[in-house]
């Protein structure tokens, strides 16, 4: 009971202004029919969606709040709420036949009142034959119906269903609390940092986390950094022999050059006296580094690594744009002091 408890808590921790908006939509009854919560995965766009359904059916409500103990609460918790409908892909997509068992609870009334709650999750996954068969309820919706349509990005919905639907776009995690989940979830501190400077979504942190990738990233580019900084031309061979391996596809070969990016922000941030930085177990080397180099020569290694991801999407080979950059870098840092 109290992990469900916990669980009721989710929504509001993750993303309390929303929860604000809704519990004030409810009171005023100016709940819409169909609402498109967009946002990275794990930002907490099915917890909403959940508290919302507990909001209208729970039967103790403490504060304007779902109590999360009560029968309805546990059982829109547990996906077991007759008047509460989860959808989600099967397989790849969300197909039509999904949309149709959808579209005749649809048209039920409440078993056990007169609202119904729909979810549908990876909406961005419906067929266009799914998506196409949704309209007709977004576009004339019958009796106390509330659908949650959940996707990351609203550009891959169907501009049908957008234009009929109220978006609510929900904002990225805190940094200390992305932290502090990952940490629970038995990610190294150091590494739980990293990641929340990189990503929100938990999708991508996933494979991130993935056969220790992120831990031995950031070894790699932690010696190709201290190499290249030197100017010292082994970080060229680093390239090769370290980083190289770790660049399995676009996905990680662009992590890897916003791991660069972030070392190069943490000197200017260092230099500007600003106290948070990505690499916390760098501190006291790139706070001497950036002590021993000019703002200029700071801003010509920003401006250095800022392009190579659009010079990755351009096709261009990764190896050579890094190559390349690792070369200019160190000449950048010989004339340190200059």
């Amino acid at each position: 009971m109290e992990e469900l408890k916990a669980l009721t808590n989710q929504a509001v921790e993750k993303q309390p202004e929303i929860i604000k908006r809704f519990n004030q939509m409810i009171d005023s009854q100016h709940l819409s029919h169909a609402y498109l919560l967009t946002g990275a995965g794990g930002i907490g766009k099915k917890d909403v969606a959940q508290w919302v359904a507990m909001r209208l059916f729970c039967i103790d409500l403490q504060n304007q709040m779902p109590c999360g103990k009560c029968e309805e609460c546990t059982r829109i918790m547990s996906g077991q709420h007759p008047d509460v409908v989860e959808i989600a892909p099967d397989g790849q997509s969300i197909k039509v036949e999904q949309v149709r068992f959808l579209k005749a609870e649809f048209s039920k009334s409440g078993v056990e009142g007169s609202r119904k709650v729909f979810i549908i999750e990876q909406a961005n996954k419906m067929t266009t034959s799914a998506a196409n068969s949704l309209l007709k309820f977004i576009e004339e919706p019958s009796g106390e119906v509330t659908a949650f349509l959940l996707a990351e990005n609203r550009s891959l919905m169907l501009p049908t269903i957008v234009s009929r639907t109220e978006i609510i776009e929900l904002k990225p995690l805190p940094q200390d609390r992305l932290v502090a989940e990952l940490v629970q979830q038995e990610v190294a501190k150091t590494d739980a940092q990293i990641l929340s400077r990189l990503t929100n979504d938990t999708g991508e942190i996933k494979l991130l986390v993935e056969n220790n990738w992120i831990a031995e990233a950031h070894k790699a580019l932690e010696k190709w950094f201290i190499s290249a900084t030197a100017g010292d031309i082994t970080a060229f061979v680093d390239v090769q022999t370290r980083i190289m391996g770790l660049a399995k596809d676009r996905f990680y070969q662009e992590k890897i050059l916003d791991l660069m990016m972030l070392y190069a922000m943490d000197l200017l941030e260092l230099k500007f006296e600003q106290n948070t930085i990505t690499y916390e177990t760098n501190r006291r080397q790139l706070q001497q580094l950036a002590d021993q180099t000019s703002v200029r020569q700071l801003l010509e290694v920003t401006d250095l690594i800022l392009p190579l991801k659009h010079n990755l999407s351009r096709n261009l080979n990764f190896q050579g744009i890094v190559e390349k950059a690792t070369l200019k870098m160190c000449n950048i840092f010989k004339m340190r002091g200059r």
